[in-house]
């Protein structure tokens, strides 16, 4: 059996863990720029707020009800998801983490427990230890849990827990559950099955096998075994390799100023080769766009990527030295900057990724403990040291992020502009000393 647990409104419910005057109040959280509602708690959704409504939009509804309203706060709720992965798999050791608020458990090891009263002690243990409130649904796949789960978080009556193992519970579920809302259904395919009369995933489940093989290919048919109780996507406890890896992000305000946005760039290299230390992995290839405001009609529009002018480095040897990326980032960088543009955002990719391990030598580099000594100089030059970024990434790992960085992406009060700085940023709570809450008493 497969469970489903997803945290409930997750980005809104980390922000009522620490801040119990909003609990049981309209609360929304915005996204990057504080632009659109990424999260909403159940009393903003009954005020008509959609998910992704423009934050302008509902302004003044914000001020006529009271609404609560949250900038996106990543590092804490990226904080709170391993939290909530840990005290899980102190219950279920066997998890796949599929995003930040949802998390696949395999109870597949527990024959002749309670699956109902198992799962609800792991709803309890995260509500209690961590805070967040969750749901739960049980059943024999991945893709029949996603629709349990999504079904539970609309019960009233069975507390955000499901365990669906009779048949004609299944059935009813599919009934309610609409063929474009499947796993792996996307709109091309949910109009193909509608020309067929397949409206809902009882539809689907009730299509003859090679029918959907026909219409939908191998992922149709596996999606099909799936509806039939029948396991065909395994859990991953271990994540796939990333084929790339991007870091992008929008301006605080347009920029036209070339020191301001390398500094950006900068940071953004140095933020990919991070990331790829975390994985053990290295990269081959490094590319830079800039691009400015499409939606801005009235401004001269460039883009280094949609002009098909994308500038890439291969790098003569495969890295996560965050010295190295910055350096062919702010190279690639001039290459592709034009002076006469206002820009509104940049990025860095990073790609041809392979295990740190398996890293290609150079013409003068040796596998040999002892090198001759002929070659100890040019080796000492031409060996990547990581010992200066293992001892970065232990300090910010320690002391909070960033604690250290490179001075290219140390901010001036000349290139700070570039950065975004939202309005409505609640603290760190669980990531920055100065951040910690206070408790009181008296």
């Amino acid at each position: 059996m497969i469970g489903l647990l997803d945290a409930n409104n997750f980005y809104v419910s980390c922000e009522r863990v620490f801040n119990p005057d909003i609990v049981n109040k309209p609360v929304v959280v915005l996204s990057n720029k504080d632009g659109c509602v990424v999260s909403r708690s159940n009393e903003a959704k009954s005020l008509g707020i959609g998910m992704g409504t423009p934050f302008f939009q509902i302004k003044v509804l914000a001020e006529m009800e009271d609404i609560r309203v949250y900038s996106s706060n990543y590092t804490l709720y990226g904080d709170m998801s391993g939290r909530i992965c840990a005290e899980v798999k102190s219950l279920i050791p066997n998890v796949e983490v599929y995003s930040i608020d949802e998390q696949f458990l395999d109870f597949g090891g527990f024959g002749g427990h309670d699956l109902s009263a198992l799962g609800n002690e792991v709803k309890t243990r995260v509500k209690k230890h961590i805070g967040i409130p969750t749901c739960l649904g049980i059943v024999k796949t991945k893709t029949l849990a996603k629709i349990a789960n999504h079904i539970t978080k609309k019960s009233l009556t069975h507390n955000g827990i499901y365990v669906l193992e009779h048949p004609k519970l299944v059935e009813a579920f599919l009934r309610l559950t609409p063929v474009g809302d499947l796993w792996g259904v996307g709109r091309r395919y949910q109009k193909k099955l509608a020309e067929h009369k397949i409206y809902t995933a009882l539809d689907l489940y009730n299509t003859p096998e090679h029918f959907v093989r026909k219409q939908m290919t191998v992922v149709g048919q596996r999606l099909w075994h799936e509806l039939h109780g029948r396991p065909c996507i395994p859990l991953e406890q271990i994540s796939k390799p990333k084929k790339n890896i991007c870091t992008s992000r929008t301006f605080g305000q347009l920029e036209t100023d070339l020191s301001a946005i390398k500094e950006a760039v900068a940071t953004h290299a140095a933020s990919c080769a991070e990331k790829l230390r975390k994985e053990s992995s290295i990269a081959n290839y490094l590319q830079v766009f800039i691009q400015t405001n499409r939606y801005r009609k009235d401004d001269p529009q460039y883009s280094n990527r949609a002009a098909n002018r994308s500038f890439t480095w291969t790098l003569p040897i495969a890295s996560n030295d965050s010295r190295d990326l910055i350096r062919y980032a702010t190279q690639a960088l001039e290459q592709i900057f034009r002076s006469d543009f206002k820009y509104n955002k940049c990025g860095v990719i990073v790609s041809g990724l392979v295990p740190e391990n398996e890293r290609q030598l150079n013409l003068f580099e040796s596998t040999d403990k002892q090198p001759e000594p002929i070659f100890e100089q040019v080796q000492a030059v031409c060996r990547p040291d990581n010992r200066v970024m293992k001892a970065m990434d232990d300090l910010n790992g320690r002391f909070g992020a960033k604690t250290i960085k490179l001075g290219a992406t140390m901010s001036t009060q000349k290139t700070q502009s570039w950065q975004l700085t939202p309005s409505l940023l609640s603290p760190h709570y669980t990531t920055k000393f100065t951040d910690i809450p206070i408790a009181r008493c008296s």
